[in-house]
């Protein structure tokens, strides 16, 4: 065993038995990281756990919160809802991290858009992976965003495109790695700190069932018993109990009280719409 802090280890022999499809490979090791002191201003926020056809619940998506500032992980229809119920709203979002193109992971752009320009007076940096630019503008936003006087995405928001690999935010580690979405479309998960890993909208992933180390997983899971695109809950049962133990569910229906009980007796439990979860930063070795 290797270990990589706060009393996590990646086994790379004996890996864990797994008689799904064969997934993608797991993203870049992260055992270059020291733990430093956690910090207490940095935190995941989970303030939507809906899937698309929820009404009981808001459409899936985060804040990181660090520093004073926010970075909000997805942008669905039902976002200004979901900042309501924290005493928030678009004007404390400093960014936006997209992690595919789904309405109800992209629509509320629209709304943080036109409110940043018309009423607030600024442009909310919005950082892009490899991809996802031009399915999220030339056929989604332009289409009512670009006929303003011929406006441009950089017109609403400060674009940055960032890699594969990921990038970092006010100290804050995001590296991104391929979800199993739609097939041939641009999807992302994000190990962040090394500590929090989110699925995003995937079907489940060989590396995790592999995973020995002690980061919280926050995953997608439809309850329906097939599901072409999303991890249904029988398909989340084949993960190692190990694994099981750390996974919190998300991207959930309205009927999500009837899987209670059994999700918390197999999971980590249901994820909850303004619970947090700490982000102890990390730091890369000297040389």
């Amino acid at each position: 065993m290797k270990k990589i802090g706060w009393g996590g280890y990646i086994r790379r022999d004996e890996p864990a038995a797994w008689d799904g499809p064969q997934y993608p490979t797991m993203p870049a090791a992260m055992a270059d990281y020291l733990p430093t002191e956690p910090a207490d201003s940095a935190l995941l926020r989970i303030i939507g756990t809906g899937d698309s056809a929820a009404v009981d619940f808001w459409n899936s998506s985060y804040l990181i919160e660090t520093h004073g500032k926010r970075l909000l992980i997805d942008c669905g229809f039902t976002i200004k809802y979901a900042l309501r119920d924290l005493g928030l709203t678009l004007a404390n979002i400093d960014a936006v991290f997209i992690t595919h193109v789904h309405g109800d992971h992209i629509y509320g752009l629209e709304r943080l858009g036109f409110e940043s320009r018309y009423t607030y007076g600024r442009r909310p940096q919005l950082l892009l992976a490899p991809g996802i630019r031009p399915e999220l503008w030339e056929h989604c936003l332009r289409g009512t965003m670009g006929s303003e006087d011929n406006s441009r995405l950089e017109d609403y928001f400060d674009v940055e495109d960032v890699g594969s690999d990921g990038f970092q935010w006010e100290g804050v580690d995001l590296r991104l790695f391929p979800t199993l979405h739609v097939p041939n479309k641009p999807s992302y998960g994000l190990i962040i700190n090394d500590r929090v890993i989110v699925t995003s909208d995937s079907k489940p992933l060989e590396w995790l069932a592999r995973d020995r180390s002690d980061r919280v997983i926050v995953h997608d899971c439809s309850l329906s018993p097939f599901n072409p695109v999303h991890a249904t809950l029988d398909e989340l049962m084949r993960y190692p109990a190990p694994v099981r133990r750390r996974v919190w569910v998300t991207h959930y229906g309205d009927e999500i009280e009837r899987y209670r009980e059994r999700i918390e007796r197999e999971f980590a439990g249901v994820a909850a719409q303004g619970q947090t979860i700490p982000l102890p930063q990390r730091v890369r070795k000297a040389g």
